[in-house]
């Protein structure tokens, strides 16, 4: 039968592997993770502002819906079961206050340096998240790349945000 939660199934995926810093599907600083669990806060939505933490990563759906549809519905030839191609897209916030720091291979990492290690992390991240226990085939991942990198003296916070599209089979 087919999984109909695949939505709800990757978005945990990648909140969990967020939350662990873990990629190429390794986890341990300096062995595929980027930090150790619990370093790094890890929203599935935007926090109440009391709540907010940081560092900090919120993970925002901005879209899903029918990328391709197949003729007949069919998503092979000639079987069973019908269903087509779905897309969803993430918007990724990052955000690092004075006072954050997270220590990496016995370095230090503040301020201007902590939020550029996190955007490339997250990226590898992105791309390298095994979704197979999810039974959902990830066709295609797209990172869009960081964008609004800056720094509001006000509130002494760095942020970045990215985009993220991928598209799975959605069978049914």
């Amino acid at each position: 039968m087919a999984d109909p939660d695949h939505i709800n199934n990757i978005e945990r995926t990648l909140i969990d592997n967020l939350r662990n810093g873990r990629y190429n599907n390794v986890d341990g600083i300096g062995e595929g993770s980027a930090w150790a669990s619990g370093s790094v806060k890890v929203f599935g939505q935007f926090p109440d502002p009391e709540a907010l933490e940081y560092p900090c990563i919120m993970l925002a759906q901005a879209a899903n819906g029918v990328d391709e549809q197949f003729m007949g519905q069919a998503i092979s030839p000639d079987t069973e079961p019908v269903g087509e191609i779905y897309g969803i897209g993430y918007t990724l916030h990052l955000t690092v206050d004075r006072d954050s720091a997270i220590t990496v291979n016995g370095e230090v990492f503040k301020q201007r340096r902590l939020i550029n290690y996190l955007m490339l992390t997250c990226a590898n991240v992105l791309m390298d998240t095994d979704y197979t226990a999810t039974n959902t085939q990830v066709l295609d991942r797209n990172f869009t790349g960081w964008r609004d990198v800056g720094y509001a003296i006000e509130s002494e916070v760095w942020g970045a945000s990215c985009g993220y599209i991928m598209t799975f089979k959605n069978d049914r």
